[in-house]
């Protein structure tokens, strides 16, 4: 790597370090009694909470002044056009859900504990079901460069930059490699008809493989990326709801699959979408390697699908 290019590595990595950052302290502070409301609706058609307010502009002030030149994509605002060669993909808050599960405090003689729960001098932590994200990717030409996802209530940083491999809070990490379901720890979506449930069954019944559902995909795909989880499946082929992940939940953990050799498509194999918009959805199938990947994508072909089209 030339020495341009590894400033330029450094920039991004610490431009997408910092403003995931800067989003943790605006949480740190914010009003705590407003994260749970809806405060209007976002680009992507879904209500935006006070959480996702909140995150997205620190995230979009903090952009604005960077020193590198950048458009942004966001969940909330939708396309900035700066004419920049470069574009930030971001989801301020990925599994709103969890983050605006907020405690009650019962306190009736104690008026200083819920000012307490959101005073960053005695408080360094944010309360909520602790599974939600902040997510960066940094496009070049529609193509992933590099990528970011903060898990916000621990704190820890996942970066990469093209051909750089992955980094956990700064030292370097590697894929479990596992090609096999057996034992293996996979991230589920929740199943929303009885053919998705059908499908999943295999990984559900028994104990050779492990499942979690926890509910934030840009998480569950950072953490492909370091060994502690081996596949995420959506099996919604079919989602009578609408849903789907949408570029802004993999944008910034798809350039960490790609470093350390792992495999994120659509649910039947094929590319995932890259197109920087917001109305494109799919339910994503990743693993950490090849191998591991085909045959989670055989065990999702065993069903019958036909039953959810009619």
């Amino acid at each position: 790597m030339t020495s341009a290019a590894a400033r330029n590595q450094r920039q991004i990595i610490e431009l997408m370090v910092e403003c995931s950052e800067r989003v943790h302290q605006a949480l740190l502070v914010a009003e705590f009694a407003r994260l749970a409301e809806v405060v209007g609706m976002g680009a992507d058609g879904e209500n935006t909470t006070g959480v996702d307010d909140f995150a997205e502009r620190a995230a979009l002030e903090f952009l604005a002044e960077a020193p590198l030149p950048i458009n942004i994509l966001s969940e909330e605002t939708g396309l900035i056009d700066r004419g920049a060669a470069l574009t930030a993909v971001v989801d301020p808050i990925d599994a709103t859900n969890n983050a605006i599960s907020l405690p009650t405090f019962d306190a009736p003689d104690r008026t200083d504990l819920a000012e307490r729960a959101v005073d960053p001098e005695q408080n360094q932590h944010l309360y909520g079901y602790p599974y939600f994200a902040f997510s960066i990717g940094i496009f070049e030409d529609d193509q992933p460069l590099a990528g970011c996802v903060r898990n916000l209530p621990t704190g820890e940083v996942f970066t990469a930059y093209r051909g750089c491999g992955v980094e956990l809070d700064g030292l370097p990490v590697r894929g479990s490699g596992r090609e096999t379901l057996d034992r293996a720890r996979v991230a589920l979506i929740r199943p929303e008809t009885t053919t998705a449930l059908r499908a999943i069954e295999p990984m559900l019944v028994g104990l050779r493989t492990r499942v979690r559902i926890g509910g934030c995909s840009a998480l569950d795909l950072a953490l492909i990326s370091c060994g502690v989880l081996d596949a995420v499946v959506n099996p919604n082929r079919h989602s009578p709801a609408g849903f789907g992940e949408k570029i802004v939940d993999y944008a910034g953990a798809l350039p960490l699959l790609a470093e350390v050799g792992g495999v994120l498509t659509h649910h039947d194999g094929s590319p995932i979408p890259t197109a920087l918009n917001l109305t494109s959805r799919a339910p994503i199938l990743a693993a950490v390697t090849p191998k591991l990947h085909d045959e989670i994508r055989q065990v999702l072909e065993r069903v019958d699908w036909t039953a959810d089209e009619e």
